[in-house]
């Protein structure tokens, strides 16, 4: 049986990023569908987001600083 093989293209990073700037109303609802699914059950909501990784810095100032 032949095996075949299938390598990516030598695609320049600025098509990724012409790509993306393309797709970025989907890129955003997406995004934003990943933020609210995560944070819904939170009492804090969304906030949380922002909240978690300063008091994440403020624990490790306290212990390490």
């Amino acid at each position: 049986m032949p095996v075949l093989v299938i390598e990516p293209g030598r695609r320049l990073a600025a098509v990724r990023l012409k790509e993306l700037w393309q797709y970025r109303e989907l890129l955003y609802f997406l995004v934003w569908r990943d933020v609210k699914v995560r944070y819904k059950q939170t009492v804090l909501g969304a906030a949380w987001a922002i909240l978690q990784p300063l008091a994440t810095a403020v624990v490790f100032t306290l212990f390490f600083g």
